[in-house]
């Protein structure tokens, strides 16, 4: 337990409010979560909030019996009656360590989204997870969930009461127009897709390159961003594939990369597309959306509510021809393009900031100091 500085400009003045914040393995890991995590951290200490950081060992979602007795002995220092943030990776797997924070602690659940719905898992593993989860958020004092998509299976599905559960939607770093990035964006000879997702089969990779390999006879390339180590397997397969349908001078794998290099990628970029199957939220396509990127997207959960219709094109989860004939129709027709890039540039112009998604979540912890 440490309190770690997110910032080398942050102040030294002792900090009137105190919180602990929860997370498994490392906070730098390269995910969406996490990066929630790290803005969120970062954006309390910026107004003098003393974060404590108590990073998890173990293997999350599935911990061993000897990760719970870590993660137990972890908070055995947290003096009463304090604050105590839990990222849902480790909270939806661990009850008995929500019940012990409980007992003399107020907790606060951050659940990105439930674990129950990733994808490839087994019935019973996922009813397994689902009850955990449900045990696990009956001790908290408050949720707070990242998406209304998902702040709804709480309350539907997972029996959370209404006035438990905050919406507090991930910000965005808008970039600066002066740049040259608008709604109006560029178009070249060779359009440049752009896929950004941590290789894993819920983001449906795997799906994009097959629609690909049917449209061999068009012009377009293909930058595949997300880091690989998640699930090695399926990258392989990913990689595999590429290389079996002759793709491989079209499509560039870059595995995780840095957040400017990153930022590159979308201004070079013409047309965004992830065909994931369930998104708690999906910051990659409000970033996508922020640099004017016409989208193709599918996926349950937040997906909807977060690419409106102006902004692109809708399929659903697994569907290798419907996916094939909407990057199709995106790639012929160029005012199509033009008129969702300038859909998706206004629709993130209305997205909050991270300053305002953290004014929102110390809000909530403001509730029980």
């Amino acid at each position: 337990m440490s309190n770690l500085q997110l910032s080398s400009n942050q102040t030294a003045a002792v900090a009137q409010k105190t919180c602990y914040f929860v997370f498994p393995g490392d906070l730098n890991t390269p995910t969406g979560g996490y990066r929630y995590d790290r803005e969120v951290i970062r954006g309390l200490q910026k107004k003098d909030w003393r974060v404590s950081l108590i990073s998890l060992e173990g293997s999350y979602p599935s911990p061993r019996e000897s990760d719970k007795q870590l993660a137990l002995a972890a908070l055995a220092g947290i003096e009463p009656s304090a604050l105590v943030i839990v990222d849902g990776l480790a909270l939806g797997a661990l009850p008995e360590l929500a019940e012990k924070i409980a007992e003399c602690h107020h907790l606060i659940a951050l659940v990105h989204h439930p674990l129950f719905l990733e994808s490839r898992l087994e019935p019973k593993s996922s009813e397994k997870l689902r009850n955990a989860e449900i045990k696990a958020l009956s001790f908290a004092k408050h949720v707070v969930v990242t998406s209304p998509s998902t702040q709804e299976t709480l309350i539907s599905h997972m029996s959370v009461p209404t006035e438990k559960v905050s919406i507090v939607l991930p910000g965005i770093d808008q970039p600066d127009v002066s740049e040259g990035i608008s709604g109006d964006h560029c178009l070249r000879e060779i359009p440049q897709l752009l896929c950004v997702g941590s290789l894993v089969p819920r983001k449906g990779q795997l799906h994009l390159v097959e629609a690909l390999r049917h449209l061999k006879h068009l012009n377009w390339r293909l930058d595949l961003v997300g880091e690989t180590r998640f699930d090695p397997a399926y990258t392989q397969q990913v990689r595999e594939l590429i290389k079996h349908w002759g793709l491989a001078d079209r499509v560039e794998m870059h595995g995780e990369v840095p957040e400017a290099d990153l930022a590159k990628l979308y201004k070079a970029a013409d047309l965004f597309v992830l065909p994931s199957y369930y998104e708690g939220y999906g910051m990659a396509f409000s970033e996508a959306m922020s640099f004017g990127l016409p989208i193709i997207a599918s996926g349950e959960g937040a997906v909807a509510s977060t690419v409106p219709l102006s902004a692109g094109l809708h399929v659903a989860p697994g569907d290798v021809q419907a996916l094939r004939d909407a990057v199709e129709t995106m790639l012929r027709d160029e005012a199509l393009r033009r008129q969702f890039s300038k859909g998706s540039f206004a629709a993130a112009q209305a997205l909050p900031s991270w300053p305002e998604s953290t004014k929102a979540f110390a809000a909530v912890l403001d509730m029980y100091l």
